[in-house]
């Protein structure tokens, strides 16, 4: 479902009487939106194992209830309101559970889901290896981009942003396009797909981009600096709002990146032009259907000289805000 739809789901739910819910679509679980005395929560029809154990979260608490009359697992936010942040909860949870194959596997996922997010705010800063670096430089020049255009579209920019909380897609927009984000080496050639998944075409279209970049030295000039980027897009996401900025602080720390690291300095880059590809049915990419059971991921690499029936005008992009 689109994050609009999600936003309006709980808005609605907010709206009514304490403990209102509204469904929400899903193939395999019954999801609800639900007013838990004025906090967004999500409620999933499931049945767990009696063994099977569930951690809160930062911002979020869990509970589960196993009964003869029914049972669930619902997941409620701890402040009153819906924050971006539960709706990146939310969001995971439903991407990662949306792939499953059965009603069985889809409980698997959603308890796994719950426990990877959780995950993602224990992690201690550390140093970003270079890929790592690479691929935030070019989501991030993205984010300024959309900036530059959308200037009063803050908030939505930086909503859509789910690359540091290991979204399906780096981007997914208001209508449900989606927009994956790559870097590659000068001249580009090759990207690398990190996951099987990661390609997976949506119903609302996406967008495949690619940003060739290169290191120079620390003394060279550059197109940017790692460190002047993630500060200028700070700032924007700081300026934008209490929301915002606290779902930029969350993905800093979701990152494990600590920009004051003089480790940072030395990352400089000079850029080439963006590259735009429509991932459509025919994009050579792994089929999920064809993984033999056993295997839980794989990475592979595109040769971009191969994808040129499927490139776009980058200056042609468009996304819903």
């Amino acid at each position: 479902m689109t994050d609009r739809t999600l936003r309006e789901a709980f808005a609605s739910a907010l709206r009514g009487a304490n403990g209102r819910v509204v469904q929400l679509p899903h193939p395999k679980i019954v999801f609800l939106a639900q007013n838990l005395d004025g906090r967004a929560a999500l409620l999933a029809k499931v049945e767990i194992g009696p063994d099977e154990q569930i951690s809160d979260g930062k911002g979020f608490t869990v509970t589960t209830s196993r009964s003869s009359s029914g049972s669930f697992v619902r997941l409620s936010a701890n402040e009153a309101g819906t924050s971006l942040l539960f709706l990146k909860l939310v969001e995971y949870v439903m991407e990662r559970t949306e792939q499953a194959h059965s009603s069985t596997e889809a409980v698997k996922r959603l308890v796994a889901a719950i426990d990877e997010f959780r995950r993602f705010f224990q992690r201690k800063p550390g140093r970003l290896r270079e890929e790592q670096i690479r691929g935030l430089v070019a989501e991030l020049t993205f984010i300024a981009h959309l900036l530059e255009v959308h200037s009063e579209q803050a908030r939505d920019i930086f909503y859509s942003w789910g690359g540091p909380f290991d979204a399906l897609h780096d981007f997914t927009f208001s209508d449900g396009r989606a927009v994956e984000v790559k870097s590659a080496h000068r001249p580009a050639s090759e990207i690398r797909v990190s996951s099987n998944d990661q390609l997976t075409t949506t119903e609302d279209g996406l967008d495949l981009i690619v940003l060739p970049l290169e290191k120079v030295s620390a003394i060279s000039v550059a197109d940017v600096s790692f460190v002047e980027l993630v500060k200028r897009v700070g700032s924007a996401a700081m300026s934008s709002g209490a929301t915002v900025a606290e779902l930029w602080e969350n993905a800093l720390v979701a990152l494990g990146l600590d920009i004051d690291d003089e480790y940072y300095d030395q990352w400089k880059f000079i850029y080439g032009d963006w590259l735009r590809f429509d991932v459509n049915t025919s994009f050579p990419k792994i089929d999920n259907k064809h993984i033999p059971q056993g295997i839980v991921k794989i990475s592979y690499g595109l040769r971009i000289e191969d994808l040129k029936e499927f490139q776009m005008e980058f200056s042609e992009i468009e996304v819903p805000l």
